[in-house]
């Protein structure tokens, strides 16, 4: 079957249009998809939970007898290291099984800042 000459331009013209409209969509109205929308859901309540979290590691790392030693040894470890001065179960966040970084990150710094 043959198209009439007319069509081509029209085809071109619609499926430019629709490139137009989804640019439009995304970055003059802020239009993302379901999955990057889940995406920066999780991410933005990941980084909730540890802002809530931290302050209570920093103050169960604090409250120890031995603090000030352990604050030390926290100091000399190296970043990646660090998970390992905490116990597990402060490090851990919610339904996890190993510590987060984000979270030994931000208790770490609590810590080493606290005079």
């Amino acid at each position: 079957m043959k198209l009439p000459s007319g069509t081509r331009p029209v085809l071109w013209g619609a499926a430019g249009g629709a490139i137009a409209w989804w640019v439009v969509l995304a970055f003059v109205f802020g239009w993302t998809s379901a999955g990057t929308a889940q995406k920066q859901a999780a991410v933005q309540s990941d980084t909730a939970v540890v802002s809530a979290l931290a302050p209570i590691c920093a103050g169960k790392f604090l409250a120890q007898q031995d603090a000030a030693v352990k604050k030390a040894a926290l100091a000399r470890a190296e970043s990646w290291k660090r998970n390992e001065q905490f116990p597990k179960d402060w490090v851990t966040l919610p339904g996890g099984y190993s510590p987060d970084a984000h979270l030994v990150e931000a208790c770490s710094a609590l810590v080493l800042k606290s005079t």
